[in-house]
C-alpha cells in the first residue's frame, strides 16, 4: 500500500489578514504535521492523511507567527538575490504594469511618468550627466527612479486622500509618504495617516483602497464590523482590491 496519497497539492490559507500559499503533502504513514520552508516551493506541510482539513487549518493559525516570519524573511532572500535592476530599456513597475524605462533630460526636476507605453523618468541636464557618467545604472540611478517614485505617490495619495475624505467626514491632520518593509499604510488617533510610497506600483484601484482603509481608521481604531462596513460603503468591491494586494503586494518590494 502507498504511504502517500500522491503528488502534493497547492492550497493557501488567510493568516494575520495575509494570504500565504502552501504546498500540502499527506502521508498514510505520518502522525504529527511537520513545516518546512523550501526556497524554491515557499511553504511545505507535511499531514497525516486523516487529519481533516478543519484540524489542519487550526494548526496553521497555531504557528502562523512562525510562517508569517520565516515567509518573510524568504522573501527578503529571494529579493536579495533576484533584485529588479533601474537601467534604462528595463522593465520597471507602474500603477499595475511593468513598462521600459527611459532616461532623459528635462530641463526643470525630476519627474517620473508613463507616457507612450514607457516610463520616462527625466531629470536636470546636471543630474543625468552625473548619472550617465555612472554608465545610467547601480545605485545612483536606482535613488533617482525612487525619488521619482516618491513624489508620484505623493502627488497621487495627496489627491486621493482629498477626494475620500470629504466623503467619510474625516480631516487628516498630516499625510506622510514613507518605505515601510511590512505595511501599506498607518493612522493614529490624532489624525496622521502614514502611507507606503509603493503604492504607486500598484494598480490605482488598489491604492485607492489602502486610501480608505486608512482614512476609515480614522473613524475606527480596529477592524470591528463597524469598520469595515465604513470600507464597504465607499468601496462596495474592497474585497477583490483586498485580495490583490495581498496575492501581489510582495512582488511589489522587488525594486
Amino acid at each position: 500500500m502507498s504511504g502517500s496519497n500522491g503528488p502534493d497539492q497547492g492550497a493557501e490559507i488567510v493568516l494575520a489578514e495575509r494570504r500565504v500559499a502552501y504546498r500540502l503533502q499527506r502521508s498514510a504513514r505520518r502522525r504529527t504535521v511537520v513545516l518546512t520552508l523550501h526556497p524554491e516551493r515557499g511553504l511545505v506541510v507535511y499531514a497525516p492523511l486523516r487529519l481533516s482539513q478543519r484540524s489542519l487549518e487550526g494548526i496553521l493559525h497555531e504557528k502562523s507567527r512562525w510562517i508569517l516570519d520565516k515567509t518573510e524573511q524568504l522573501e527578503q532572500e529571494r529579493r536579495r538575490r533576484n533584485p529588479v535592476e533601474c537601467a534604462p530599456g528595463n522593465l520597471l513597475p507602474w500603477q499595475g504594469g511593468w513598462y521600459p524605462l527611459a532616461v532623459e533630460a528635462n530641463g526643470r526636476q525630476r519627474e517620473l511618468g508613463l507616457a507612450g507605453g514607457v516610463l520616462w523618468l527625466g531629470l536636470p541636464p546636471r543630474s543625468l550627466a552625473r548619472l550617465e557618467a555612472a554608465g545610467l545604472r547601480g545605485p545612483a540611478l536606482r535613488e533617482e527612479v525612487v525619488a521619482g517614485y516618491r513624489d508620484a505617490a505623493r502627488a497621487l495619495l495627496t489627491e486621493r486622500t482629498a477626494h475620500y475624505a470629504p466623503r467619510l467626514g474625516v480631516r487628516p491632520a498630516s499625510l506622510r509618504i514613507k518605505g515601510q518593509q511590512r505595511r501599506w499604510g498607518s493612522a493614529s488617533a490624532k489624525g496622521a495617516v502614514n502611507f507606503n510610497w509603493r503604492l504607486i506600483l500598484a494598480p490605482p484601484t488598489v491604492l485607492d483602497y489602502v486610501v480608505v482603509h486608512e482614512l476609515c481608521h480614522l473613524l475606527e481604531l480596529n477592524h470591528s464590523p463597524r469598520f469595515w462596513s465604513q470600507v464597504a460603503a465607499q468601496l462596495p468591491d474592497y474585497r477583490v482590491r483586498q485580495a490583490w494586494l495581498r496575492q501581489h503586494g510582495p512582488d511589489l518590494y522587488e525594486l
